[in-house]
């Protein structure tokens, strides 16, 4: 006995000898991030408020995932938007980059998110404040004083104010921007640091005028042209017209709201955070979240232009008759609203050989939600500072054509754990696994009943319309394994596989069709070297993504074949109906961060990749009764590049640091017969940054250096044609990226 135990002894010290030098090793020459922790998503040219979508080979829906303090900002990514009730800066003491793998276990989707904490009070008083402004007269406010009261008690108070009138100022409104956020936190340190404790509250107010669309003419080779002299994100292309007028669909009533009102969140939010660590590194962190949050948002996305006749119905506000281009807008009026509590607890720990670092998480989260989505068209001239049109005396019309609404509640209760396990000096492993348990009930409209069926004047005060109750539960899960191995020291071979299953959400019982009840299940495989010395972090992989049941609700127009509602024949109808296909996407990504020498980072990443639709049939009825078939099935994922490269470097020395940041996207399909399509474009970002001393300092940015026009969007006109021969010279309206802009930040500090 005496002999086995020391055997066991010897074995046992031989293990935790190998495993705590592979931990050494592995920490110093495999760990690599694939470039997760290299994307640069708070840098966004096409808003200043909104972290950029980072794309793994598939369309992104809705806006970045944002968490805070351990749990989502929002429960959806959708209605009641995260970015209104969060920002990045002086409030928080990190902002980093979440990767696929962690997300899959955490939220149970494959993308990247931004997770960010709260500044809680230290030992001792510090302040911080930031004002920025640029040349087209936005000023930013940004804030926070922490301060220790006593006792391990802390406090400290976070306020944020952003006026911005936009690139493109809008007679509707003085301000496309105005935020407002307060945050108090109020925390407790204990038992030598060990146990930590925070209450935070925070109000925000988010007011935003959606308004980046203009107009250009669309030569046909990928290119554009100015229309008419009209200057993308300098000239207005909004009528100066501060109403929005809509059939309410909850009560049939005719409605009017001031334009302001119609685009404001107001939002409470109220987190608690508990985290405790014991000697032996065992650590548990407990986070809870109540949200309540409204809001109004009144969406004006750009349909087909088109030109029209004395006989079409359209004139001035005066009566006189209008002939020549119209652009058709698509308006709807979101009132939606949160109410969600999320709570989590987390426990970590090593073992005790040093081999193992393993955390299991469980999670509780419930939301009550709804929305009452009404629609309307609008017309106007194509053109800078352009006149609202009325169509038959109207100003607007096809009321609800397309609406949503539900309200109802959502529970999520799920576990998840993972274990990093250092095998041995040369091999590295990490694996884990989330089970998540879904119910979704409420009331909708949806067409199980015929009276649902949406018209021109739809409202659920009609007689025959049936507020339907569902309920549905669902079973998803996440399973994620990565695995490295040091053929030498600072080079060897890595790959990961991630996949995750989610089911139709509460949002998406909005619409006239009933959501599929499948599963949306995704997959999502890289693999290739790693290679980190000195001078040098890099990884070249080979990547995978596929996605089956996708959900999509897009904008098809077609033009009528005879009277329908206020519309008249030959004039283009905006579609809306859910279709449900696959996607896979093969791909190559190489990552570096090259050092040369001290003081010059140089971050490249170039990415080719091949997105395509799978499985993509679609049967469109059209309100004139016209059905017709397509197949879009091996056709290139429209809005996606092929290629894209990003190059940043930076230089710092002495108190100055220079950088510049340059990404380049290949041509983007336009429409999803892959017919027309837009040229490469770039997008390209410097700055010089200058410390005066330990308490001020001086950034200088600019967007957009190059002034590229950015255009891109669609053809809702040409989503469906083969023919692209009718498009060229096509005058169009899509988005763009903010216009050359020059910003100025000072910075003050006291510690």
């Amino acid at each position: 006995m005496r002999l086995v135990r020391t055997v066991t002894t010897a074995i046992l010290g031989i293990t935790a000898f190998i495993c705590a030098t592979a931990q050494e090793v592995v920490a110093d020459s495999v760990v690599s991030t694939s470039g997760d922790n290299n994307r640069n998503v708070l840098m966004n040219a096409a808003s200043v408020s909104q972290p950029r979508q980072i794309s793994l080979g598939l369309p992104i829906s809705g806006h970045a995932y944002l968490y805070e303090d351990g749990l989502p900002v929002s429960y959806y990514n959708y209605q009641v938007y995260p970015y209104k009730s969060w920002h990045s800066g002086v409030s928080h003491e990190s902002v980093r980059t979440t990767g696929p793998q962690d997300m899959a276990l955490k939220y149970g989707v494959i993308t990247y998110s931004v997770d960010s904490y709260s500044k809680l009070a230290g030992d001792s008083l510090e302040g911080k404040i930031n004002y920025t402004f640029n040349h087209f007269g936005r000023h930013a406010i940004d804030a926070n004083v922490s301060t220790p009261v006593g006792k391990g008690w802390g406090l400290s108070i976070s306020t944020y104010h952003n006026m911005d009138p936009g690139s493109n100022h809008l007679d509707m409104t003085a301000l496309q921007e105005n935020v407002h956020f307060y945050k108090a936190a109020l925390s407790k340190t204990w038992n030598e640091g060990r146990g930590k404790a925070g209450l935070i509250y925070q109000y925000s107010q988010f007011k935003e005028i959606n308004e980046i669309y203009g107009p250009f003419v669309f030569v046909g080779d990928g290119s554009v042209e100015p229309y008419d002299g009209f200057r993308l994100g300098i000239d207005q292309y909004r009528p100066a017209y501060d109403k929005v007028k809509y059939l309410d669909v909850a009560t049939g009533l005719m409605e009017e709201q001031d334009i302001d009102d119609a685009n404001i969140n107001k939002i409470h939010n109220v987190n608690f955070l508990l985290d405790y660590r014991w000697d032996s590194g065992l650590k548990l962190s407990v986070h809870s979240k109540f949200k309540h949050g409204h809001s109004f948002r009144s969406i004006p996305t750009v349909m087909g232009i088109s030109d029209v006749t004395a006989e079409s119905g359209y004139t001035y506000e005066d009566g006189t008759v209008y002939t020549g281009k119209v652009q058709t807008r698509r308006m709807l009026h979101f009132d939606g609203f949160e109410h969600s509590w999320m709570t989590n607890a987390e426990l970590t720990g090593k073992s005790k050989d040093r081999c193992h670092s393993w955390r299991a998480e469980v999670d509780y989260w419930l939301n009550a939600a709804g929305t009452n989505t009404s629609m309307y068209l609008l017309g106007h001239e194509v053109k800078k500072d352009p006149k609202q049109l009325l169509l038959n005396g109207s100003s607007s019309y096809s009321y609800n054509s397309y609406a949503e609404f539900y309200d109802g509640h959502e529970h999520k209760l799920f576990a998840l754990a993972s274990d990093e396990w250092n095998v041995n000096e040369r091999l590295w492993l990490y694996a884990g696994a989330r089970l998540e348990y879904l119910n979704v009930r409420g009331y909708a409209a949806n067409d199980m009943y015929e009276g649902n069926v949406r018209h021109v004047g739809f409202s659920l005060a009609d007689e025959g319309v049936v507020r339907n109750h569902f309920s549905n539960s669902h079973f998803n899960y996440a399973i994620i394994g990565s695995a490295r191995y040091a053929l030498i020291r600072g080079f060897g071979l890595q790959a990961e596989y991630s996949t995750a299953t989610i089911h139709s959400q509460l949002f998406h019982y909005g619409t006239h069709n009933y959501p599929t009840q499948e599963s949306m299940p995704t997959h999502y495989v890289r693999g290739g070297i790693y290679w980190k010395n000195r001078w040098v972090d890099l990884t070249s992989q080979i990547t995978y993504i596929s996605m089956k049941n996708s959900q999509e609700r897009p904008n098809l127009s077609h033009v009528l074949t005879k009277d329908v509602g206020d519309m008249k024949a030959g004039m283009s109808e905006s579609f809306t109906t859910p279709f449900f296909y696959d996607m896979a996407t093969l791909g190559w990504l190489t990552d570096a961060m090259i050092t040369p020498v001290d003081g010059l980072n140089i971050h490249v990443m170039f990415t080719i990749r091949d997105p395509r639709y799978k499985k993509f049939k679609i049967t469109p009825t059209f309100s004139d009764g016209v059905t017709e078939e397509y197949d879009f099935t091996d056709k290139t994922i429209t809005a996606l590049s092929k290629t894209e490269l990003e190059i940043e470097p930076s230089y710092k020395f002495g108190n100055w640091r220079v950088w510049l940041s340059a990404r380049y996207f290949s041509k983007q399909y336009i429409n999803k017969t892959n017919s027309l399509y837009f040229n490469g474009r770039w997008e390209t970002f410097g700055g010089v940054d200058y410390r005066l001393n330990r308490y001020l300092s001086f950034s200088a940015n600019v967007v957009n250096i190059l002034n590229q026009k950015g255009a891109s969007g669609s053809i809702p006109a040409a989503d469906l044609i083969t023919d692209p021969s009718k498009y060229k010279d096509y005058v169009m309206a899509g988005t763009f990226i903010r216009p050359f802009t020059f910003e100025f930040t000072t910075k003050l500090t006291i510690k």
